[in-house]
């Protein structure tokens, strides 16, 4: 077992927040255990460790919101491979989660662009959802597309915002793509 991972769980309770979780769990996310920590106390705790890959790992596999959001701000980006990065999307349920990793360490995987754009043309919500908030955090960061690749976004995003039938927390996501695009 990672020691630094459990000393970490240790930590949750002490940032534990009953409201914000049962809130959570009002509105649908539901995990063995969810603390309700915010994402400030979890980012100030994270500053207290080195970036590990092996303590990431151990984190993710816990169906532990916390654990979920500290592996995303312990795992260094430089050395997650691609199947890696597709398997947390996978496992990944919840929109909280989608934006946080996104926000975290997705942006920053030196292949980010590329998944960005393979996730968009898939047929599953989860990862279009994910495509769009990497998306998102590239072109505010100024990364470089090319001509084809801003019309595939463009044409993507376009059909999602369009899409009556889409879950709007998607919509909402092709929606702010399309506006950095245009920023």
């Amino acid at each position: 077992m990672n020691s630094q991972a459990k000393e970490i769980r240790q930590q949750f309770r002490l940032l534990m927040n009953g409201v914000t979780a049962q809130s959570l769990r009002e509105k649908g996310q539901d995990y063995h255990i969810n603390w309700g920590a915010s994402l400030g106390h979890l980012k100030t705790l994270a500053s207290e460790y080195d970036k590990d890959r092996d303590t990431a790992m151990a984190l993710w596999q816990d169906d532990v919101r916390e654990s979920k959001i500290m592996a995303t701000l312990l795992m260094p980006a430089s050395v997650m491979i691609q199947e890696e990065a597709r398997e947390w999307i996978d496992a990944t349920h919840t929109q909280e989660i989608a934006e946080v990793a996104s926000m975290n360490l997705y942006q920053y995987l030196p292949y980010a662009k590329t998944l960005a754009l393979a996730l968009i043309v898939e047929d599953d919500v989860m990862r279009q959802l994910h495509g769009y908030c990497i998306l998102s955090r590239l072109l505010i960061k100024g990364t470089d597309f090319d001509e084809s690749e801003y019309h595939n976004i463009y044409e993507c995003a376009d059909r999602v915002v369009a899409d009556e039938t889409a879950p709007l927390y998607l919509r909402h996501a092709a929606y702010n793509t399309l506006g950095k695009i245009n920023a």
